[in-house]
């Protein structure tokens, strides 16, 4: 049976059958949990007065009830817990910690917001996929660069949250675009009483990577009918380096024998090697290489200087030296890959926030005026450093043309080297990220009186900015003496290329290519260049909600509403990068655009049973919204919804319900960004005669391309753009299918949620290889990746079949499906010696499949399901067991990773020996699952408040894996977020108030 068919039979059953799935109603007091699912307990309905909207519904209700399934996480959590921030608190919960989330360890990558940002992943599908919401709006994103589209966290202070909903499943039919995979609707503290203050210490026991925290809280009132509190917080995390970790030191190649399990690894003879044992590749500097010859030079271990084949010479260096040390039968390098001066290299950056929050409450008479200020400024300051190889030309050089890199100029210098020789220096870089965010947001409200009395209406206005500035040294083009770009690039803009000037140092001196020359090198051919990014949202909604008339089963409920947002991006990127004067970086011109969406929308709740056998309370919901963008098309959704209450302990909930995703504005505005990628990296077509992808065999040779083709000639440039208006928006179909136990003899309540999310026409940049692998990887060939690409013909003189250029523009090309189980379980008694709470979240992917090209492409991936390699794991959860005695609370708490394997999609099985310089070894693809443990104690009395514990208690490390699976620092995968980098910490925290 199809996913289709299946979920249609299973939505069918349960409407025609009485075993609809029901949404989540009951939950305790916010203060009175830490991770409740939403389940509503029969015998609470009657005693419940106030109505109160819940997550995912326009309607307000006497009690929390829906047909999909709802997460809360209360504020005492990240007390009980040592959680500093909103990140932490949310990036570590079930639903996201299955998936890699964007964190501080990708402040070397190009990412969604820039250096620092911290974002919200659900289910995996794409920070871009899940809306987070504050107080139930929308406020707008913030960042660095173009590509800023996903609410940064760190703009949230925690000492605000009083919880967070979680909703499990889409909603774009109440709150519109990125609703797709599920809602995270912050609730804020609308009530202060006199004046607080907070402050809490996170200390690991390595040192780096400390947090800390003061907040202060007042509130007050003006008679009896205005209500207003002040809060500031201020947030510090410390850099954590390479060095402060033993397992974040020294990445290493991680290859064992696979009869012995001994390691295979390289044995390290370089002249800087203390131990030969100890191989670590951090960076590869303080080598020389001829262009010519292929040889290298590195500093000779003996110390004796040695000539090249062109009777060159450096002091102290000679010709590489790699092959089998003859003691031990392991291979052997003379290469230096690592540094003291690499240490302080950041793993997470140096993150400082303040937050500033404002609430008014005024009872106006009928009409009650809310209003919300929040001002966020975020600073990140990044350290790393990044390789210098420019082509170093000579007198004696004996070639104009060289056929790996193209045409090179007439020397006008010498080196020592007597050839062109690319030497391979260290350059320190930094970046200095500073974001400052305001948002506005005022309500008025009111009822429509006697007239109507049971209708209520609401218009809302909310206002974001988020100003961005990133600053950062680039190498200069202009001063590199590079003769791979001598003639080439056009600096001045005058139209005629550059001939770039001789270096105004010795690059071949070995001050600058061990290191040692850091600041020199960098005044020599470093700049710096800041540039500035500015988002702006507006948002106007109305709704008017209410009861139409009454059925046997109670009364069909209404709400309708509109809305308008104009949102628009102005990113300028420094001179340099406008200029295209940095080498070896990608250029970007601005990116700079607007959008506007005009929405219609309506929710109806239909009472169909009450007080019937097996039928105790049955309720449908229906809602549907029309969109009209100026770019990204206009179309409508619907979601429906069924909530059966069986019998006292029995609940059943199902939705079933369309989404879409409009492009966000850097998918339609951004500028041109280039780079280059080398035709090894991206070419499938390289030695083709070795593939075992009929595809590729097929269409490579048909494109007449030899099959021993070796990808020699120079970098490929790579070009990236928005799509503009060619994009559409994504839709996608997101349906669960759930049931609630709550037994009459326990107060246990335990929920199971089947969920599945199909996503269509899905915006993406594909990569440079993604293109060159959808061209020839396709049954039909030539196709539209094809007229992507540029290559040249066989005859060309100087590279032939080379790959010139690459399009990679934004496009509406792939699709997602996932599907899976959550459980959530959550038991509470009083004891003779306490009150005891047990709670605990589990979540299971079934399946995470992704098709970038179409069923008809095969670029040699095996599985595309994805569920379950490094960053998905297929199951993951958390618990916690608390005890209330007294003034005292004792928390334990759990966190649990299941295995992760890579192996599973690539056509080559790394699970079986595979080649390592000449030998056979086993590769480390997999990550072991993990428990992570926690405690905490707190004492609480009438106005002090006092919580210590340790996190990790038993300083869990995270796994190694391979680095040819990608890694942050030493063999920690990259994109496995959901393991603990800190390791064991002790953390306590003191709230006063007065």
């Amino acid at each position: 049976m199809s996913s289709s068919s299946f979920r249609k039979s299973i939505f069918s059953g349960v409407a025609l059958s009485a075993l609809a799935i029901s949404g989540i109603a009951y939950a305790q007091e916010a203060d009175d949990a830490d991770v409740i699912e939403v389940v509503e307990e029969a015998e609470e309905a009657e005693s419940r007065q106030d109505k109160v909207v819940v997550t995912g519904s326009l309607l307000r209700r006497d009690e929390f009830s829906s047909s999909s399934p709802i997460q809360v996480i209360t504020a005492e959590v990240a007390t009980l817990e040592g959680l500093v921030d909103t990140a932490a608190l949310l990036q570590g919960s079930s639903l996201a910690a299955g998936s890699t989330q964007l964190n501080n360890t990708f402040q070397n990558f190009v990412t969604n917001g820039g250096v620092g940002t911290q974002t919200i992943d659900l289910r995996g599908c794409g920070d871009t996929r899940t809306l987070v919401l504050l107080d139930g709006k929308r406020p707008g994103p913030s960042g660095t660069r173009g590509a800023v589209s996903a609410l940064d966290l760190n703009i949230v202070p925690q000492s605000i949250i009083s919880r967070i909903e979680i909703l499990k499943d889409g909603a774009s039919t109440i709150y519109g675009s990125d609703a797709v995979c599920g809602v995270v609707n912050i609730i804020t503290r609308d009530t202060v009483d006199g004046f607080e203050i907070n402050g809490s210490l996170t200390q690991p026991e390595d040192s780096g990577g400390e947090q800390y925290s003061v907040s202060a809280a007042y509130g007050f009132s003006l008679g009896d009918n205005a209500d207003f509190t002040l809060s500031a917080e201020y947030r510090l995390s410390e850099e954590l380096d390479i060095s402060d970790r033993d397992y974040l030191d020294c990445p290493q190649d991680l290859v064992r024998d696979p009869n012995t399990g001994d390691l295979l690894d390289r044995l390290n003879f370089s002249a800087t090697a203390s131990d030969p044992r100890v191989a670590c590749n951090n960076l590869y500097h303080n080598t020389v290489i001829d262009a010519f010859s292929g040889q290298r030079l590195v500093p000779s271990p003996d110390g004796v200087t040695r000539p090249t084949v062109f009777g060159g010479t450096i002091p102290g260096y000679g010709p590489r030296r790699n092959g089998v040390d003859p003691n031990t039968g392991r291979n052997f390098y003379e290469d230096i890959l690592d540094a003291p001066f690499l240490d302080n290299q950041d793993v997470f950056p140096r993150n400082e926030n303040i937050a500033l929050f404002a609430t008014a409450d005024v009872d106006l008479g009928d009409i009650a005026w809310d209003t919300e200020l929040l001002y966020s400024r975020r600073e990140t300051n990044v350290e790393g450093y990044r390789q210098f190889f420019p082509f170093v030309g000579s007198s004696q050089t004996p070639f104009g043309f060289l056929p790996q890199y193209g045409y090179i100029s007439d020397p006008t210098y010498t080196n020592s080297m007597n050839s062109l020789v690319r030497p391979v220096m260290p350059f320190a870089t930094f970046d200095n990220i500073i974001v400052d965010y305001f948002y506005g947001s005022t309500s008025l409200s009111g009822g429509f009186g006697d007239f109507l009395p049971d209708w209520s209406w609401k218009v809302d206005g909310t206002y974001s900015r988020g100003e961005g500035t990133y600053e950062g040294n680039e190498i200069l083009a202009s001063k590199s003496g590079d003769w791979g770009l001598d003639g080439v690039q056009d600096v001045t803009g005058d139209g005629i290329p550059d001939a770039l000037a001789p270096p105004s140092i010795d690059f071949l001196d070995p001050f600058y290519l061990s290191g040692d020359g850091l600041a020199e090198l960098q005044a020599a051919v470093g700049g710096v260049q800041k540039g500035s990014t500015e988002y702006e949202q507006t948002t106007l909604t109305a709704v008017v909600a209410g009861e139409l008339f009454e059925l046997p089963a109670g009364p069909i409920g209404l709400g309708l509403g509109a809305e308008f947002r104009e949102f628009s991006i102005d990113d300028q990127p420094g001179a340099l990068t406008q200029l295209g004067d940095i080498w070896g970086s990608s250029t970007a011109g601005p990116t700079v655009g607007t959008n506007t969406v005009y929405e219609v929308f309506a929710e109806v709740e239909v009472p169909i049973f009450k007080g019937q056998p097996f039928a105790e309370d049955v309720t449908f919901n229906g809602s549907v919204r029309a969109f009209d963008y100026d770019l990204g098309g206009s179309d409508s959704i619907y979601k429906v919804g069924l909530n059966w209450q069986i019998n006292p302990i029995l609940r059943a909930r199902s939705s079933f319900g369309t989404s879409y995703r409009a492009p966000a504005l850097f998918e339609l505005f951004l500028d041109n960004q280039t780079g280059f990628q080398s035709q090894t990296a991206i070419d499938v077509c390289v030695d083709w005669g070795e593939s075992t992808n009929q595809n590729i065999r097929t269409n490579c040779a048909a494109a007449g391309i030899p099959d021993n083709y070796t990808g020699a000639g120079s970098s490929a440039l790579i070009s990236t753009s928005g799509g503009g208006d060619s994009l559409e928006s994504e839709t996608g179909e997101s349906f669960t299918a759930g049931i609630i136990y709550t037994p009459t003899f326990a107060d246990l309540n335990i929920a199971l949620d089947y969920y599945e999310i199909e996503l269509n026409n899905q915006i993406t940049t594909l990569s440079g290889a993604q293109i060159v692998g959808g061209c020839y990887g396709g049954t039909t060939f030539p196709n539209d990746f094809c007229n992507l690409l540029d290559r040249n013909s066989g005859t060309n003189p100087t590279a032939p079949f080379s790959i010139t250029e690459v399009r990679a523009s934004t496009l509406n090309v792939d699709s997602q499906q996932q599907r899976g189980l959550d459980l959530t379980v959550r038991y509470e008694n009083e004891f003779n010696f306490g009150s005891v709470v047990f709670d605990a979240n589990v979540n299971w992917a079934l399946e995470r499949y992704i098709n970038v090209f179409g069923s008809d492409f095969n670029i040699g991936v095996n599985d595309l399901d994805f569920n379950g390699v490094i960053g998905y794991p297929s199951v993951v959860g958390d618990a916690s067991v608390r005890l209330d005695r007294g003034d005292w609370t004792y928390t334990w708490f759990t966190n649990y990773v299941g295995r992760q394997d890579n192996n599973r999609n690539f056509a080559d099985d790394l699970n079986e020996p595979s080649s390592y310089f000449g030998l056979q070894g086993l590769y480390k693809v997999h990550t072991e699952a993990e428990f992570r443990h926690g405690a905490s104690i707190r004492w609480q009395g009438d106005t002090l408040s006092i919580t210590g514990g340790i996190r990790n208690i038993f300083d869990e490390q995270p796994p190694q894996v391979s680095d040819i699976i990608g890694t942050s620092a030493g063999n920690t995968p990259q994109s496995g977020t959901g393991y603990d980098i800190r390791g064991r910490r002790a953390f306590v925290s003191v709230s006063k108030t007065f």
